[in-house]
């Protein structure tokens, strides 16, 4: 007896008219060439869909959706509000220094705790200079490298300054450098130049020591770095003359050697000649 083959399974899918009792069509495939179909059909039905989204007005229905006016807009915006949040920073860190100068009941501190850390800037929040920006500055470079001697001393003018120390001299390899080294006499009391706040007082081994900076009159500020001792701390008020610190003790060449910086509005000045001309 010859068995005969197995049929597979077919199924049909059948359209017709019940009133007329009439057939009008009928599809019978295999199980598997219908999955294979519903497969096709499905995917045939998403790539319509992202057609229509990516080339008609309907994309704008999409939940996201953003225009590209929209989205630059969005983009200024949030620049500017970055450029906010740093005048805040800024204008809410001075109200503070403010509201040390004016607290007489403050506990003086240890000035290693007064060390700022500043929030660094990453290179993505800084957009890169223009041609033109970096022609602009090249220029101003190369006018303020021409005009800082005459500059520095018409800064001074109207304001007297003493000298860190009554046995102190500025080297003469330094009197036309921005940062004068002053030699000062083993153990002399080092004073502030003129009148004015501490608006910090740290330590920082990259500059060989401790440093004061105090903010003074018409824009005038100072920095004097290297030092040893300190006797004042931030928010203190200083007078022209009075001691602020010591010179490092030991017996090396820096120890009697001290880094005085001034600026005006920003501008470096030339130590030597601004308080030359007292």
């Amino acid at each position: 007896m010859v068995k005969g083959k197995k049929r597979l399974a077919r199924y049909s899918l059948s359209l017709s008219d019940d009133s007329r009792l009439r057939r009008l069509a009928e599809v019978r495939m295999p199980l598997w060439q219908w999955i294979a179909a519903c497969v096709v059909l499905t995917a045939f039905v998403f790539f319509m869909a992202g057609l229509l989204l990516a080339f008609t007005p309907m994309r704008r229905l999409m939940p996201g959706y953003m225009e590209e006016a929209t989205r630059n807009l969005t983009v200024e915006n949030m620049m500017r509000l970055d450029s906010l949040q740093n005048a805040y920073e800024k204008d809410r860190a001075y109200v503070e220094n403010i509201l040390t100068v004016f607290d007489t009941d403050r506990e003086p501190t240890d000035s290693a705790s007064l060390v700022v850390n500043p929030k660094p800037m990453t290179a993505d929040s800084v957009m890169a200079r223009t041609p033109e920006e970096e022609k602009f500055i090249k220029m101003m470079e190369q006018r303020e490298k021409y005009n800082i001697s005459i500059l520095a001393p018409l800064a001074a003018e109207g304001m007297m300054f003493n000298p860190l120390s009554d046995e102190c001299t500025i080297t003469e390899a330094s009197r036309k450098k921005n940062a004068a080294e002053v030699v000062v006499a083993s153990e002399s009391p080092l004073s502030a130049i003129a009148d004015g706040v501490v608006i910090d007082a740290y330590y920082s081994p990259s500059d060989g020591g401790n440093v004061v900076v105090m903010q003074h009159g018409k824009g005038f500020a100072s920095r004097i770095s290297r030092l040893g001792n300190l006797l004042v701390g931030r928010g203190d008020l200083v007078q022209a003359g009075q001691i602020v610190a010591f010179p490092q003790t030991g017996s090396g060449r820096d120890s009697s050697r001290v880094i005085l910086e001034i600026w005006r509005n920003g501008d470096a000045l030339v130590p030597y000649e601004v308080i030359g001309r007292n």
